[in-house]
């Protein structure tokens, strides 16, 4: 079982380690986003922005929820939320929701 757990979390970490899906998921901590705030908030192309939430959906970090046309994301992963969250903490880090 430990095993397990330890491939697991190491996937998320190699997983979170992009800085764009790092700061994906730390704006998202707090707020439901959809595509368009998160690629207002990154400055970067929807296409990119997709392509990162589909990355960080498949490893089970985020999950997505549609309201109408569009999708809201959200930090599903408790452990990892924790986790930023301590980041967040120890290295005094202001949040801007991406």
């Amino acid at each position: 079982m430990e095993k397990d757990w330890l491939e697991n979390y190491s996937e998320k970490l190699k997983t979170i380690g992009h800085p764009i899906r790092l700061k994906i998921v730390m704006g998202l901590l707090e707020n439901e986003c959809n595509v368009t705030k998160i690629c207002n908030g990154l400055n970067v192309p929807q296409a990119t922005t997709s392509q990162h939430l589909g990355v960080l959906k498949s490893k089970g970090i985020i999950e997505g929820r549609r309201e109408g046309t569009t999708v809201c994301y959200k930090v599903v992963d408790k452990g990892i939320a924790e986790m930023i969250k301590k980041l967040i903490e120890v290295c005094n880090i202001e949040l801007d929701c991406p």
